[in-house]
C-alpha cells in the first residue's frame, strides 16, 4: 500500500479534480475520455485526481491542456518548475543562435518523455504508456555525449531510491540502446508488476550481480542479488544516461 502523499501534494491533486469536476460537463469529460486525450489508462488519471500519485511537470501540463487551465491554477510550485525549463531554453537557444544563426528545430531535438503514474515502458505494458511533448535538448551536446536520440527517453524520478545522486522528481535520459549490464552503471530495470527502478549494478566475484540503491538506507532499499543466469534475463530497458535535477 501506498504511503500518503506529502499535504502540498495532496492538495495539488484535489485542486485539480475540483477544476476537473467543475469542467467536465462543459467539456464532456468522463475519467476515460480524459485518460484517452492524455495517453494513460483510466485508473492512472483515478489515481492522480485523488491524490493517490503525486503530479509531475509533464503530468500537470498535459492535465492543464485538456482542461483548458494554467498549471499555476492547481499547482504554483510545478508551473514555476515548468517556466523555469522554459527560461532556460530560451536563454541557451537564445545564445546558440547568435552563434549558430540557426532556427530552433535545426539546433534541438525532442526527446519523448515517459509519461505514466507506475513507469510503463514500451514492450513491456505499451496499452499503459504514454509520451507528452518531451524535452529539448542540443543535438551537439547529444552528439558529444555519443548518444543517438532515436534511443532516448526522459523520465521523472519518483521515489529517493538513488539520493543522493538521482532525488525524487529528478528527470533522466535513458539510453534504451545499452542494455547490457555494466560493472558501476545505472540502469532503467522493468519489474514483473510493470512498474520499473533504477538502480547501480556491480559484478561479483562469484560472476553474479548486484543491484544496489545508492540510498544508505538499506532497510527501505536493501541489494538485490542475482546469479548470472538470473542477470541475462533481467529486463533492462536501459542506461541511465544523464540526470537533471536542483543542485546538491
Amino acid at each position: 500500500m501506498k504511503k500518503p502523499l506529502p499535504a502540498d501534494r495532496a492538495e495539488e491533486c484535489q485542486r485539480l479534480k475540483a477544476i476537473f469536476d467543475g469542467k467536465k460537463k462543459e467539456l464532456k469529460l468522463t475519467q476515460e475520455k480524459l485518460a484517452h486525450r492524455l495517453g494513460i489508462n483510466q485508473s492512472s488519471v483515478s489515481h492522480y485526481l485523488n491524490g493517490v500519485n503525486p503530479l509531475n511537470a509533464a503530468v500537470a501540463a498535459a492535465f492543464a491542456k485538456s482542461l483548458g487551465v494554467p498549471v499555476r491554477d492547481f499547482s504554483p510550485r510545478l508551473a514555476d518548475v515548468i517556466e523555469s525549463f522554459a527560461d532556460d531554453f530560451k536563454q541557451t537557444w537564445s545564445r546558440s543562435a547568435k552563434v549558430l544563426d540557426a532556427v530552433p528545430h535545426e539546433q534541438y531535438v525532442l526527446i519523448p518523455q515517459l509519461l505514466d503514474d507506475n513507469s510503463f515502458v514500451p514492450g513491456v505494458n505499451d496499452e499503459h504508456v504514454g509520451l507528452t511533448e518531451g524535452m529539448l535538448f542540443r543535438r551537439g551536446w547529444l552528439r558529444d555525449m555519443g548518444l543517438h536520440y532515436p534511443h532516448l527517453k526522459i523520465l521523472y524520478v519518483t521515489d529517493d531510491s538513488m539520493a543522493p545522486h538521482i532525488a525524487r522528481e529528478d528527470v533522466v535520459m535513458i539510453d534504451t540502446f545499452k542494455k547490457i549490464l555494466e560493472d558501476g552503471k545505472i540502469f532503467l530495470i522493468s519489474r514483473p508488476d510493470g512498474k520499473t527502478t533504477i538502480r547501480r549494478v556491480f559484478q561479483m566475484i562469484s560472476g553474479g550481480w548486484a543491484l544496489r540503491c545508492d540510498n544508505l538506507d538499506k532497510q527501505r532499499y536493501p541489494d538485490e542479488m542475482l546469479s548470472s543466469e538470473a542477470a541475462d534475463r533481467l529486463p533492462v530497458v536501459g542506461q541511465v544516461a544523464w540526470r537533471g535535477g536542483s543542485s546538491r
